[in-house]
């Protein structure tokens, strides 16, 4: 027998014999490496065993709730071997958990590190009303077991449960395309724990099938058919033409943010009209005409009384399609100003009711070229711009701005402006000299930029993972802001006190833009109290402590107060399918999911009845809509939940109702008139909590997510 080199066997090859494919005897140095003169180095020995270890510690931290049933659904999760460097851990849904679907890579071996994070996410799983909670596991090749400890004490953090949570709830409508809206989008109620607090709630399971049809409904509007954008249709005659172009300057309620200047713009006409025989090579040219064209088409329909809507759209979106046919040409050919331009009026008419509704993407686009072209910087002297040109560069820019903040709001998806990075001043006067109508202007800026620390500070991914005390501090600042931008409004931009119509002595145009500041203010209210008015949100932050409980129920009395002077102002304005759709559509829906809400939350105050009527009031509205567009907006989700709102008031009477005896002790400052007629002791109370939300945390053990909804 050989003489032992100073090592016993092992039952493990050298790295030059494992290299070579030839047996190794397990000394130190192994016979091979020695004859060879090799350096004769062994790979450090992986136990094993772990590896049942680690798949019943993931079993002991997967809890009986129910899970998402999507058996093929990997969330897009990316998984990254350790080897010399830290990297990012992959994290795995209790969905996947439960069902079995965590899978390994072939190549991915060795100990398994559980990370700290563990031990937290499994106490706090029967407490939030999610089905996703995040860990860890490392995968080390190198580092002998001996440095387990030091390795996880250097990893990053595991993203906390509320985060991940948020970004699970997902609805399945087997379409083609993903629709991604954030917690505070009115559609969150149609997400999973959505839907499920409001089946428990109003105790019925129809109202599954009327968020489907609600979602159904409005996914169809967010896309382009393939075949139309690729077709371009003959232009208006030259009659025809001057019509839409002043019922545009003259009507349009966003041409008073001066993206496109009526003196250059008719200039331009002219020459083209002189000129019609001869190729147009200029593409910004072409798309800014013909979505001037598209917009101007709709206003003549309205301004004509006419009524077969249908027709009106399809003529308008030819228009549309036609500047939409050089959409790729604006952004990746060698352009101007113009582009720019094409590109913000092509969104504000994807903003009218009835249009397809892919603003989102042509204002990223139109945000995107403006910043490639430093809109956003102040001009600098060297440029040696006329003050007019710089006054028309920054009126595109904010025009964009507006667009932006608001449609990221109302969406719950990122801006694709970082305001950090503005110093673009905002005019106080328009490139012609004149400031008719500037007021009402620069306050929807001011606005916008509060919309954008709303959703920055309140409803980003970072800020939900904020604790509640934070979130309040934050909100009690924008609050103030907020108060303070109502505040500064000159008074021919505010609406009567009484009965929220606007003074008769503005002109159409200016009527307009007063219900569009009302709706804005009243809906980043709503906003603001989203994380604490909605109950598959708010459980995730739910404390025993007093305070906590009066600032939810504070919340609750807020967004439904906002929800009311929306509602209320559908009695006395007259709407035609000129409006933007979020005027017409959006916010009437969104105080009609807020009241919804408050009413199944607070189903025995004497306010339900009135807030009932309010809805009804809205049922009709939709019901209008559905007239005036010919059928082609048809949305009956207001309609349907009143009866359940009623339903749900009836129960709540069987039951038991509870006290409304409730002390004043607070009433929001900046809620000036009860649109109900009540008194605010009614609504301010912390007399009771669990009137608030009925539903015991254990409910929530049963949500398979909350607050993100992914329609596809």
């Amino acid at each position: 027998m050989a003489p032992n080199r100073g090592r016993a066997k092992i039952s493990q090859a050298c790295s030059h014999c494992r290299k070579k494919k030839v047996k190794c005897d397990g000394s130190d140095p192994c016979g091979n490496c020695l004859d060879r003169g090799k350096q004769c180095i062994y790979p450090v020995l992986q136990r094993r065993g772990r590896k049942s270890n680690e798949q019943r510690t993931i079993r002991s931290c997967a809890s009986p709730a129910k899970t998402i049933e999507r058996p093929n659904d990997w969330g897009g999760c990316n998984v990254f071997s350790n080897t010399t460097t830290t990297t990012d851990r992959p994290s795995f849904s209790i969905a996947e958990m439960r069902q079995g679907q965590i899978h390994r890579e072939p190549s991915l071996t060795g100990p398994g590190q559980i990370s700290q994070n563990i031990t937290e996410t499994a106490g706090s799983a029967d407490r939030v009303a999610v089905g996703e909670m995040a860990f860890s596991i490392g995968l080390s090749r190198t580092l002998p077991h001996g440095n387990d400890t030091e390795n996880v004490h250097r990893r990053p953090p595991t993203p906390r449960d509320s985060e991940i949570d948020r970004e699970e709830a997902t609805m399945d409508l087997q379409a083609i395309n993903w629709e991604h809206h954030g917690p505070g989008s009115w559609l969150s109620i149609c997400s999973t724990p959505g839907v499920q607090w409001v089946s428990a709630k109003a105790g019925t399971t129809r109202f599954d099938e009327i968020a489907q049809d609600l979602v159904m409904g409005w996914t169809k509007k967010l896309t382009l058919a393939s075949d139309s954008i690729r077709e371009r249709c003959p232009e208006p005659g030259v009659e025809t033409a001057w019509r839409y172009v002043s019922a545009y300057f003259e009507n349009s309620r966003d041409s008073v943010f001066g993206v496109v200047q009526r003196s250059n713009f008719e200039s331009r006409l002219r020459i083209h009209f002189q000129n019609v025989n001869r190729p147009d090579e200029d593409v910004a040219w072409y798309a800014l005409r013909n979505a001037v064209y598209a917009i101007g088409r709709r206003l003549v329909a309205s301004m004509d009384g006419t009524r077969d809507f249908a027709e009106i759209q399809l003529e308008s979106l030819r228009f549309f399609h036609n500047a939409f046919a050089v959409f790729s040409e604006l952004l990746f050919r060698p352009s101007g100003l113009m582009a720019v331009q094409a590109l913000v009026v092509m969104t504000s008419f994807a903003e009218l009711l009835g249009s397809p509704a892919v603003e989102y993407m042509l204002c990223t686009s139109a945000v995107r070229l403006a910043q490639s072209k430093g809109l956003h910087r102040q001009s600098s002297r060297a440029w040696n711009l006329q003050r007019s040109e710089i006054l028309h560069r920054n009126w595109v820019f904010w025009a964009a701005y507006f667009y932006d903040k608001n449609i990221a709001l109302r969406s719950g998806r990122p801006s694709a402006i970082d305001d950090d990075e503005i110093s673009c001043e905002i005019p106080n006067e328009f490139p012609d000299g004149s400031r008719s109508g500037i007021e009402a202007v620069i306050a929807a800026i001011e606005h916008a930029r509060i919309c954008a620390k709303i959703s920055k500070q309140l409803l980003s991914a970072r800020a939900l993972n904020r604790s509640p005390e934070s979130l309040f501090d934050i909100m009690k600042t924008l609050e103030n802001k907020l108060q303070m931008w109502r505040n500064s409004l000159p008074d021919h931009l505010t609406l009567a006190k009484q009965n929220n119509t606007p003074p008769s002595r503005n002109s159409y145009q200016c009527r307009a833009n007063i219900l569009r500041l009302h709706y804005l203010y009243w809906g980043s209210v709503i906003a603001l109290n989203a994380n604490f008015h909605y109950p598959w949100i708010s459980s995730l932050f739910a404390r025993p402590e007093s305070f906590f409980e009066d600032r939810m129920l504070k919340s609750s009395v807020q967004a439904a107060e906002a929800s009311r002077q929306i509602l209320s102002t559908l009695k006395d304005t007259e709407f035609d399918t000129s409006y933007p759709s979020p005027i017409i559509f959006y916010f009437p829906m969104l105080a009609v999911i807020n009241l919804f809400i408050y009413i199944l939350k607070m189903p025995t105050l004497e306010t339900v009845r009135s807030d009932l009527a309010l809805l009804d009031l809205a049922g009709g509205h939709f019901a209008k809509v559905h007239f005036l567009t010919s059928s082609q907006v048809s949305f009956t989700f207001a309609r349907e939940i009143v009866g359940l709102a009623n339903k749900a008031a009836r129960r709540a009477k069987v039951v038991g109702p509870r006290s409304t005896n409730r002390p004043n002790d607070y009433s929001p400052a900046f809620l000036p008139v009860n649109m109900s007629g009540e008194p605010a002791s009614v609504f301010a109370s912390s007399d009771n909590f669990e009137a608030l939300n009925t539903l015991s945390p254990g409910f929530f053990e049963n949500l398979s997510a909350a607050g993100d909804m992914i329609i596809f």
